[in-house]
């Protein structure tokens, strides 16, 4: 036991000269990354929240502004997560070498692994946090359970951090990632409920969207925010569950790979 918890002090702290490295570096640019990961999820909120919500009826007894709030919310956590795993980290491992310098100090594979996570993971949290600020001060959203959406955006951040490092192991150049985005971020962007129910476009696209990790991580969040997920989101929560296990052991063993042939 005690072998154990010294490990994983250690890589904790191995990961977190990672997650401070990314932050430092980060940090020099901060305002012109904040306007690009928090600008566009909160025009979408003010366009079709606002713009859009005062010509669409309400949705399962819900305003169309609180019912597409919470969903815009994750998506933005999202597509944050996705860029930084992606195109971010490809350009660490291949162009700049990053990678390949911090193997050579005392820092394991699994510090840098874990340390890239962590920082995805808090790039989706300033992305999505801002936006659940803003939602609950203006009163989209009730502050309890409303709160619960920081785990949740967190938990999200993890995901699609895990599913980014699968497509950036297996990524021969830029080019590779125009595949992920265009046959996957973009239908489960649009077909896992953010903007409409699904069931109304036929029972294979809502079985489809099922298949979606970001439809489950919706329908979490809108129970949070706007009181309705369309039933119980403990499914949606064993979903997740799964999808997070798997996605992270899946991106670790290819990582690992990619790392050290």
């Amino acid at each position: 036991m005690l072998t154990f918890i010294a490990r994983s002090a250690r890589s904790l702290s191995g990961a977190y000269i990672v997650w401070v490295r990314n932050a430092t570096v980060w940090l020099k640019s901060w305002k012109t990354s904040l306007v690009g990961s928090v600008g566009e999820p909160l025009f979408y909120v003010l366009g079709l929240g606002y713009g859009l919500g005062t010509i669409v009826p309400d949705i399962d007894g819900v305003p169309y502004l609180r019912y597409v709030a919470p969903g815009l919310m994750i998506s933005s956590v999202m597509q944050s997560v996705t860029i930084e795993a992606t195109y971010m980290i490809f350009t660490k491992m291949e162009h700049q070498r990053v990678y390949a310098s911090m193997i050579l100090s005392p820092l394991t594979f699994g510090d840098i692994l874990l340390g890239e996570i962590l920082w995805v993971m808090t790039k989706g949290l300033i992305c999505g946090g801002t936006v659940l600020a803003l939602l609950l001060a203006f009163g989209v959203g009730p502050v309890w359970p409303g709160l619960l959406g920081i785990p949740l955006i967190l938990l999200a951040g993890f995901i699609f951090a895990s599913l980014g490092l699968i497509v950036t192991s297996l990524a021969r150049g830029y080019d590779s990632f125009n595949y992920y985005f265009t046959l996957f971020i973009g239908p489960m962007f649009f077909f896992s409920g953010i903007f409409f129910p699904v069931r109304h476009l036929g029972s294979w696209v809502e079985r489809l969207s099922w298949c979606f990790p970001l439809t489950h991580l919706v329908r979490i969040s809108r129970s949070l925010l706007a009181g309705t997920a369309g039933g119980s989101p403990v499914l949606s929560l064993c979903v997740v569950a799964l999808v997070a296990v798997g996605a992270f052991a899946t991106a670790s063993s290819l990582m690992r790979r990619r790392f050290m042939p």
